[in-house]
């Protein structure tokens, strides 16, 4: 799938190098990869932890619902290769009134709000559990990953 975002790039260039090694626990205040779309309406600052263990995608139309075109959709990609990259996290930004029409519909919400600006909800939306059979080093791995509650409110910069 072609992707919309002119970050990728950017991503491989800051450490999205391949590497399917486990990371070591990074300093909290260790910096990692910068995205953004290609708007420019925000960044994202990834945790250095997920060097070379993720990939940026994008959300297919259907996916993507009504949200604003460029959501990203962060994917860990597992150590075994016969399993499909699973979503470490997904950032959406919707117009204040599709936000709005998307909380009223029935069933949970696409994600979680975390801003609000110039008519716009940014969302962000984490794995409700951990994809891998239990033990497993993807498992292992992927709770290693995880963002905690602190570095989801760190995660954006609304421009």
């Amino acid at each position: 799938m072609k992707s919309p975002i002119g970050a990728v790039l950017l991503a491989a260039s800051l450490g999205c190098d391949g590497s399917r090694e486990v990371p070591a626990a990074a300093p909290p205040d260790r910096a990692g990869a910068v995205l953004a779309p290609a708007d420019g309406s925000y960044e994202l600052r990834l945790p250095a932890r997920w060097a070379g263990v993720y990939r940026v995608d994008s959300l297919s139309t259907q996916e993507q619902g009504s949200a604003r075109p460029g959501a990203l959709n962060l994917l860990y990609l597992p150590a075994d290769s016969s399993i499909r990259p699973q979503t470490l996290v997904v950032v959406a930004v919707y117009d204040s009134a599709a936000w709005a029409a998307v909380r009223a519909e029935a069933g949970p919400p696409p994600g979680d709000s975390v801003a609000a600006r110039a008519g716009r909800v940014y969302i962000v939306a984490l794995p409700q559990s951990n994809p891998f059979a239990p033990g497993s080093r993807d498992a292992v791995r992927f709770d290693l990953l995880g963002l905690r509650p602190a570095e989801v409110t760190a995660l954006g910069k609304i421009r």
